[in-house]
C-alpha cells in the first residue's frame, strides 16, 4: 500500500481501539476523505499500525518542500532512505540538484511561515 505524506488514503474498517492507536499517533480522519498522515503524525508508529490493517507492506513517500510534487522519485537516497523516519520536508529530484537548493528552500520556508 503506498502513503503520501499530506495526502489522503483509506483503510478498511477497524475496531475502535486500533483507530484510537492511529489518532494517538497522529494520523488525521475526515468522514469524507479518510485518513491523513503529517509532520506532526509519529509516522513509524502509524505505519505498523496501517500495515496490520491493511494486511499489506505500506510503502510511505513524501512531498518536495518546493513544488509540493512526490519527492521520491529519481531520488539517489531512495534505497537507503527510512521514510517512515525523515522529515517530509524533502526535496524532488529536480529541486535538489538545483544549484540554489537551500535558496529555494528557505523562499518555501518564509511562505510557509506566513500561512
Amino acid at each position: 500500500m503506498k502513503v503520501l505524506v499530506g495526502g489522503w488514503f483509506s483503510l478498511p474498517r477497524m475496531g475502535r481501539e486500533i483507530f484510537s492507536q492511529l489518532m494517538r499517533c497522529g494520523v488525521e480522519y475526515d468522514k469524507g476523505m479518510g485518513f491523513r498522515m503529517s509532520a506532526q503524525t509519529d509516522i513509524e508508529s502509524a505505519v505498523l499500525i496501517i500495515g496490520s490493517v491493511a494486511g499489506e507492506e505500506v510503502d510511505v513517500s513524501v512531498r518536495c518542500f518546493i513544488c509540493g510534487l512526490v519527492a521520491c522519485p529519481g531520488c539517489p537516497y531512495l534505497d537507503s532512505c527510512d521514510r517512515r523516519r525523515v522529515s517530509p520536508l524533502c526535496l524532488c529530484h529536480e529541486h535538489a540538484s538545483l544549484g540554489d537548493a537551500y535558496e529555494s528552500y528557505k523562499l518555501a520556508f518564509g511562505a510557509n511561515l506566513k500561512v
